[in-house]
């Protein structure tokens, strides 16, 4: 006899390993997607302020990246009057970023949490270090940093944010 299709056995069995696998799976899924998450709004945050240090070299102009800590979103302008670091509508806007959800910017070090950069890539003047902080809900930290002469780095904290490197 040549019968087509499953008995309901087999596709039992298959169900039941299905139910196994995933219910080994989707806790790790959980789990990972907090860490993620943090990590690619690190990444996004270093990539555009990297795009917009070139830029400013490219342009000969002045870059200026401005984090709003309440809303958890950054600008970044080519800034068409450098002396005052101020998105004033006319400039150019070279990337507006939101984090990831459940990603938080806890402080920037930067003066009035905004930082520049000059037609040569260096850090506009003052020429200070500054970082820009990241968390999450699982209670990790990730942040960017960006050194005197305007290098970025990515950094982390394992003590609750006190200490970075």
């Amino acid at each position: 006899m040549n019968e087509k299709g499953f008995t309901f056995v087999e596709i039992a069995v298959a169900l039941g390993i299905l139910g196994i696998i995933s219910a080994i799976s989707i806790p790790s899924y959980f789990s990972w997607l907090p860490r993620h998450r943090l990590q690619t709004s690190v990444r996004q945050i270093y990539d555009d302020m990297n795009m917009a240090k070139s830029r400013a070299v490219r342009t000969n102009s002045v870059a200026v990246a401005i984090f709003d800590i309440n809303t958890d979103t950054y600008t970044i302008f080519l800034d068409t009057s450098p002396e005052n670091w101020a998105y004033d509508g006319v400039e150019t806007v070279i990337s507006t970023g939101n984090l990831q959800n459940g990603v938080d910017i806890i402080e920037t070090t930067f003066t009035s949490n905004t930082y520049g950069f000059n037609n040569r890539g260096m850090t506009q003047t003052p020429a200070i270090p500054g970082d820009v902080h990241l968390t999450n809900h699982s209670g990790l930290f990730l942040g960017v940093r960006v050194n005197a002469a305007g290098g970025l780095s990515i950094i982390s904290s394992t003590d609750g944010g006190t200490t970075w490197s």
